[in-house]
């Protein structure tokens, strides 16, 4: 992002308006995604996920229950059009109600291409974490989306170099999704429906 639109995020989420996203623009991002998100949370937090969803997906094996989703508006992967989506079953509807409320804040086709919501880089895939955790990947349990990864890559720094906008966090924030760009400060493609 420009140092202009990091500025006008900065006066969004009340805090210093520098233009320089430091420990005090996160912290104040966190809190102001946090002030969106459902009370009690709606989702559990990472390590709670096998006890809420049940089992991870396994290759060639057990496949998490899901329902499929119609959405809004069409989004695409690669140049394929994709009109549902099928996320846990415990997060679909709010999976949904996350895409109506991107069809609201983005209601033209040039907005949302705009904002990088049109590109859909996955949900379900049953394989591990990146990296040596050895860990599953919440996309093992499809309770995770992946968006507009070419421009909000794994280890693209949020703001400074990666593009998704706040307004697309907010509105997975205000379903409970926790965006990792936020709270990573990088992985910006990544949303998950587990709390913070």
């Amino acid at each position: 992002m420009t140092q202009a639109q990091i500025r006008a995020m900065q006066a969004k989420i009340g805090t210093e308006v520098d233009g320089f996203w430091g420990p005090r623009s996160i912290a104040a991002c966190q809190r102001h995604l946090r002030s969106l998100m459902p009370t009690p949370a709606r989702f559990p937090r990472q390590a709670g996920v096998r006890a809420f969803y049940g089992p991870n997906g396994v290759r060639g094996g057990y496949t998490p229950p899901t329902t499929t989703i119609r959405l809004p508006f069409t989004i695409y992967y690669d140049a394929q059009a994709v009109n549902t989506l099928s996320p846990h079953r415990l997060c679909a509807q709010s999976l949904l109600n996350v895409f109506n409320r991107l069809a609201a804040a983005f209601p033209t086709r040039a907005e949302r291409q705009a904002a990088g919501i049109l590109t859909y880089n996955g949900l379900y895939n049953p394989r591990r974490m990146r990296g040596n955790s050895g860990a599953w990947s919440m996309h093992a349990w499809a309770i995770a989306i992946d968006l507009n990864a070419g421009s909000n890559g794994n280890m693209t720094h949020w703001p400074a170099r990666a593009t998704m906008p706040l307004e697309v966090m907010e509105c997975f924030a205000a379903e409970g999704w926790l965006p990792a760009g936020a709270f990573w400060s990088r992985d910006a493609m990544h949303f998950q429906a587990t709390a913070p």
